[in-house]
């Protein structure tokens, strides 16, 4: 009978644990990554570990673009955020980390800004597939942090839209006089972040 009540009572104990265990790598990628599609950095932020603060300074720069920049110019962050497909190719977990390999559609915004500059003409092309796409490989790096999978570092991945967006196109979408404002106060934020502040 004690044999029976321990066993029931150890497989208790394992289901429970299993019940609360944390998410996986994997699963930690896919809630970030939909977070920053969805632009709601302040989720994506939840993901991100303390020990590497570019990410972290990579989501500040988006909402200071974001912040300062025209609702036009806003419009086409977002549709390019919003457009890119990620599948997770492989995870590999070692120990306390972990790397995520993923293969990235984004939106080829070269491309698509020598077609048109209008946000709704962009999101036409994007409903009906036709938005000029490219292809990239990138990995993320998790650490465990406080029995949490955290991301410490993001290599290929779509991260850089915005600030290409906002710095190399703003002067087709806006104009040569508000790209070289955006341009600058990007420069200034960005060297304020650089030196802590």
């Amino acid at each position: 009978m004690r044999k029976i009540i321990s066993i029931l009572f150890i497989t208790m104990i394992v289901l429970t644990g299993a019940c609360y265990a944390k998410d996986s790598p994997k699963v930690v990628i896919e809630k970030y990554l939909d977070a920053v599609r969805n632009n709601n950095y302040d989720k994506a932020y939840s993901f991100i570990s303390k020990t590497d603060t570019t990410i972290i300074d990579w989501l500040e720069l988006i909402k200071y673009i974001k912040k300062i920049t025209p609702p036009k110019l806003t419009k086409v962050i977002d549709l390019a955020h919003s457009a890119v497909r990620q599948e997770i190719v492989s995870t590999s977990v070692g120990g306390n980390t972990a790397i995520v390999k993923i293969h990235s559609r984004i939106p080829d915004m070269e491309e698509t800004l020598k077609v048109t500059q209008n946000p709704e003409d962009i999101k036409s092309l994007l409903d009906r597939g036709e938005l000029p796409m490219k292809e990239r490989l990138g990995e993320c790096t998790l650490v465990v942090e406080d029995d949490t999978w955290k991301i410490s570092s993001v290599k290929g991945i779509s991260s850089d839209q915005a600030a290409v967006l906002a710095m190399d196109f703003a002067e087709l979408i806006l104009g040569k006089d508000e790209a070289k404002r955006i341009s600058r106060e990007i420069s200034e934020f960005a060297k304020k972040q650089e030196k802590g502040g």
